[in-house]
Order: structure tokens, then sequence, then C-alpha cells
């Protein structure tokens, strides 16, 4: 089984300043464990819903924006444990990692030094978290050097495309995937720059048709004209099952894919005993 879990479905500048929608990010569970774009709350919806950030494989940052890393730091701590063991891996777009036009870098030196592996990654890449490989897309948006992730689950693809403008290029390098997650930031007649709006996503459900649009990043204005209204459009308009996505909602993806509400877990993900003894907690 490969669990999707949100750990907020907020992005933008309002939705992120009025915590609008939390904006903790995505966390993959599958034969590793995957944090990706972990903004404000990430660390304090993992808490809410008993996730240990000591258990995290990987952080995969797609771009220098804080909605999308402002929560990377502690969370390099806690899957170093402390920074005494030198384990995990940090993934992120050269601006995150290096700095690039104007962007980051958004982790400092020390926290780039403790993981076991870092990578600064561009659209073609690939790389393994463990058995899982990921395959690097690019995008189209105001930091230049951002990317996308399709991760290759147990399961299936699934694709995170992450900021970026409707473009032809960048949508085909997600084509095939099970199951694809799109940063809708603008509601319908509302397209600005450097984002997809719903319109965009209705087009990119038509010409991928995975089996599975989840819709998420949600701005301030497309929260108030209505997230469910969004994924309706999309959904009537394309014959594409499409889900607005909820802070802590679980996707459970097998032979079937499962919605699971308000934060509902199997089993509680902390464990205490495996954290070593010298951490000061």
């Amino acid at each position: 089984m490969t669990t999707l879990t949100f750990l907020g479905t907020g992005g933008g500048r309002f939705a992120t300043i009025y915590q609008v929608r939390t904006t903790g990010g995505l966390y993959v569970k599958d034969v590793a464990r995957v944090h990706i774009d972990p903004g404000p709350t990430a660390l304090y919806n993992m808490s809410r819903l008993h996730l240990d950030p000591a258990k995290t494989d990987a952080l995969l940052i797609s771009h220098c924006h804080p909605d999308h890393y402002s929560d990377a730091e502690v969370l390099v701590e806690g899957m170093t444990r402390g920074g005494l063991k030198k384990r995990g891996m940090i993934v992120g777009s050269k601006s995150v990692l290096n700095g690039y036009e104007g962007h980051g870098p958004a982790l400092s030196e020390y926290h780039r030094s403790i993981p076991e592996k870092v990578l600064s990654v561009k659209g073609g890449d690939r790389f393994n978290v463990g058995a899982m490989e990921v395959k690097v897309t690019s995008t189209r948006h105001s930091d230049p050097s951002g990317v996308g992730f399709v991760l290759g689950t147990q399961n299936g693809a699934v694709s995170y495309m992450s900021d970026t403008e409707f473009d032809y290029e960048v949508i085909q390098q997600h084509a095939g995937s099970r199951i694809i997650i799109l940063c809708l930031t603008r509601p319908l007649k509302s397209r600005v720059s450097n984002h997809i709006c719903t319109e965009d996503a209705l087009e990119i459900a038509q010409m991928l048709r995975p089996q599975m649009i989840v819709l998420t990043h949600f701005g301030a204005k497309l929260v108030h004209e209505g997230a469910e209204k969004q994924a309706t459009f999309i959904e009537e308009n394309s014959g594409v099952r499409t889900v607005a996505a909820e802070d802590l909602m679980n996707i459970h993806v097998g032979k079937i894919i499962r919605v699971s509400k308000n934060g509902e877990q199997t089993e509680p993900d902390l464990d205490e005993e495996k954290i070593d003894s010298k951490v000061d907690l």
C-alpha cells in the first residue's frame, strides 16, 4: 500500500500568511518515506498525525518559495536524529540548495552538511530513494530552476507537478502517471502568471487522463470560491476522477484508490524507542 498524506493544502502568499489552509506539503509512505515541499505547519501537522520526522528518508523541495520549504531545516534535524546520525537525503532545485537568480538558498550550510546525501536536480534527472526511482520534471515558474517529481511507487507512478504555468512540454513529462497531484492556485476565470488555474487543470486532465487528479496548494481566492467546485468542474468536463484535497487527508493506493479524510490513520507512526537516547528532545 502507498499512502499519500496531505499535511496542508494551502499555497501562495495570502493563503500561507493567513493559513487559510495549512501549508505542510505532501508526505508519501511507500518503499521509502518521502516528504515533498515542507512549508509552514509541516511539523505541526506531522505531530497531529503521529508521523515521526526521524523516519523520513528524503526531503524533496521543488523550488525556493517559503510555502514550499520553511519547515525544512527542522525536518532535516529530525531526519538525522538531531544531526547525530548521517542518514537521509535532501533533493532540491538549484535555487533551494545553492541559490539561483535571486532565489535562495533555502537551507543553511550546516543543514546541507548533516544528511547522508544532498542532490541538486533539474528537469530530466533521475535518482533513487531506496528502491523508489524518482524522475525530475521541469516547471515554468517565477523560480526558473523549479522542478516537479514523478515518484515510481510500488503501486504506480504518482506525479507532483508543483507550481508551474500551463506548458505542453511540462505537462507531457507527467504522462503515464496513475495519480497526478496539481498545485492549483487559482480558480475558474482567474488566471495569473506562473500558476495554473482550473481551466488549465481541466486541459491537463483531458490530455493525460490519469486514474485520478488530486488538487492541492489552493490560493486564498480559490478557497473562498470553493475547492470542491473546481474539482466538480474538472471531473464533469473530463470524465477523470478529480479530488479536492483537504488538510490531513490520506489517499491509499493499491489495486484501488481510496480516500480517507479527517486525518484517519491505520496506526501511530511515532516510535520513540527507536530515537537515539542521546538526542535532546
